[in-house]
Formats: structure tokens, sequence, C-alpha cells
């Protein structure tokens, strides 16, 4: 790590309390642990997060989602551009040695691209997507565009370092998986009964927004080919951005066959450890992904997790000891885990291997991180081109 004559002074320009979503989680959460370590000066909020015809669901708020940082400032909005000056002239006269914030969609690039070529201080985004998960744009330009100024990257997907854009720019380029924050467990007899789960079946838990990418549909076909008489029930808590009442009429025709318990909509922070506590195992059939806080969640739970070969998930999920994984798409894959999860010698082993995992921890990842940026703004001076 480079020397400096003080400790690094960072701010963070990103979704935060009352807003909800992962993004708003998850740099609330970067910013309490960057500040616990005494390296957070400065935290610039979005008073305004979606507008609603990019955001389908109720609200975008929810002031539970995540805690509320006494440090952030709400001074802008990522579709407001008259809003962005704000930010520049806050940093502007904030004695910072760099800035941190999120890339995840188009909605972000047109600010992110704005803040590193305005931003007086070095700028490190956080990829959480490269490309939108559901955007039927394929092309990568736009993200290009978005961060060809900034001074280093990091990104939670071990397949990004692999693209032409992070393998130019390697030296600055850092993976590092999603960190697990730690939860408060309910009880799973207390939390079986709230949900009116019958007694003898093995519960599997879909958790989280429901777009496209996730695979509901996959785990619904999963289902239809399961027997009947497996002892199985399934919780599918989140809400739906789009296909509402398609999922609704697939539930009802499953419910004849299964237990099911369903809540399509959105799940409010308090009620999170419920769900997670009531089942065995958690599903996260996802089409294609980056990192997950879903996934992040049942670790933290201590849960074992039936995903995909997708993004940074045989990463943070290892076959046959913390979880089972499948091929994206494929229903049938997805249904021979579950009955497999289903052995005793299986489920035993599995639930033994996500107690012992060692997880992800927000240390770490702050300290890989503050490691990166003390290279990094050492030689922008000297490399700065490099970068562009």
């Amino acid at each position: 790590m480079r020397q400096t004559s003080h400790k690094l002074r960072i701010g963070i320009v990103g979704p935060s309390w009352p807003f909800r979503g992962g993004i708003a989680k998850f740099t609330t959460e970067l910013a309490k642990n960057l500040s616990k370590e005494g390296y957070l000066k400065c935290f610039l909020s979005v008073s305004k997060q979606y507008p609603q015809f990019l955001f389908p669901g109720k609200s975008d708020k929810d002031e539970n989602s995540c805690r509320k940082v006494d440090l952030a400032k709400p001074i802008y909005s990522y579709y407001e551009p008259w809003t962005w000056r704000r930010v520049i002239r806050e940093i502007d006269k904030s004695d910072l040695d760099c800035v941190i914030a999120p890339y995840w969609s188009s909605t972000s690039a047109p600010f992110l691209n704005y803040l590193a070529r305005k931003s007086s201080r070095p700028v490190i985004p956080i990829i959480h997507n490269f490309l939108d998960h559901d955007s039927v744009i394929k092309s990568s330009k736009l993200s290009e565009w978005a961060l060809k100024r900034a001074t280093a990257f990091v990104h939670h997907n071990p397949e990004f370092s692999n693209l032409e854009f992070f393998r130019r720019r390697s030296n600055k380029v850092l993976f590092k998986a999603h960190p697990v924050t730690s939860v408060r467990n309910s009880s799973l007899r207390l939390s079986r009964m709230k949900l009116k789960i019958p007694e003898g079946l093995t519960c599997f838990l879909f958790f989280g927004l429901i777009r496209p990418y996730k695979g509901l549909d996959v785990l619904l076909d999963a289902m239809e080919l399961l027997p009947s008489d497996a002892p199985v029930a399934f919780l599918i808590a989140g809400e739906p951005w789009t296909k509402r009442k398609h999922y609704e009429r697939r539930l009802r025709k499953l419910s004849d066959k299964f237990f099911i318990h369903s809540k399509l909509e959105w799940i409010p922070e308090q009620e999170t450890a419920c769900w997670f506590s009531a089942a065995d195992a958690i599903v996260c059939p996802y089409l294609k992904a980056t990192g997950s806080g879903v996934v992040s969640q049942a670790l933290a739970f201590q849960k074992p997790v039936l995903t995909t070969y997708t993004g940074s998930m045989s990463y943070v999920i290892h076959e046959g000891k913390t979880g089972l994984l499948s091929e994206p798409g494929s229903a049938k894959a997805l249904a021979r885990n579950i009955k497999l999860f289903l052995s005793p010698k299986v489920r035993k082993k599995l639930e033994s291997g996500i107690k012992e995992a060692s997880g992800f921890t927000w240390k770490s990842y702050v300290d890989s991180l503050v490691d990166l940026a003390e290279r990094s703004i050492g030689s922008n001076n000297r490399e700065g081109s490099l970068l562009n």
C-alpha cells in the first residue's frame, strides 16, 4: 500500500435512506463501514431516485430498508441534470482524496460521466452491472462512455475482468464479491407458524424484486416437473416489476400441487428475517447476474443456496458445500437440485458447509477498496491518459 501522510479521506455519491433497493442498501452499508474505519468524510445522496415511469413498483421508498446516515446530504437526482452542479460544488469545497459512486444502469450513466469529467477529485465507480440486466440494448458503449474518465474501478463479477474495457485498465481494476451484512435471525418455528407452513415440509424461498433476469419462471417450470408427493413448500416474496397477473395465475395453478405462500409486493425490511428464517434453502435461479444481495442475505442467515452458473454465483456459492448450482434457464436442472436437496445426507452437508463458510466481510471489502484507491490516486497524475 502506498504510504500517505494522512488517512484517506473518501466521499460517497449515491442513493441512500429513505430509498429502497439493493443499490441504496449497499451504498449505505458501505458508508457505514467506511465511517467505522475513519475514512468517510462526505456522503452526497439523492433527493429523488427514479422517475415513476422507470420504477413500476408502488413506491421507491422504505424508511426501514437501510439505516439513516447522519452525514448523508440529499442534494441531487439522476434524472435532473440541473442538480448535478450541487454535487461538484460540494466536492470542490470538501477536503477529499477521492470520490466513490455506484454504477448499475443506463439511468446512472449520464450522471457518472458528468461526475468523472467535472469532479476535482478522482472518481472510483463501484460497478454493480456493466449492462442493464433486462435491457434490449446489448451494446456496452453507454457504460464505456459513462466510465471511461474514472480513475479506478471496483466490480462484483469476476467475468467483468475479461471485458476489453477492464483488461486495458487491469492495474486499476478490483474484483471483490458482495460483502455479507450481519443479521438477526428469527425463530424457525415462530417464522413458520407466522407464514402458516405445514410441518414436515422442506421449504424453499424465492425472495426480492421480481424482474425477468431473476428467473422466477424457471423456478415455476421446475416446480411443475417435481412429483406431486414431494414434501416441499415454496415461499415467493417480492414485488414484480412486470407480469404480475402472469405470476399470480401460475402460482394459483401450482398451489393445487404444493403448499405455496406468496406475497407479490415489496417486503419491508422488518419482515425479511421471518421469510429467511422460515426457509431451509434460498432459490436464486438467475438467468444472468453480477453479484446478488439476496445471496449475500442467504449467507448471512446461513441458508444454503440453489443458484446458477452466472456472474459471481459460482465464486460465492461453492457447489456441494454451500449450495447447488445449475445451468441458467434450465428448469430440469433446477428441479434435479431441489430433489437432491431433499436427500438428508446432501442437506446435512450443505447446512454444515454454510455454517462453516468464512463469508465475505465488509472489513475485507473496505480494506481492498482503500488499497486500490491509494494505489490509483498515487499514479493518477502520471497515468491519467491511460484511463481516458
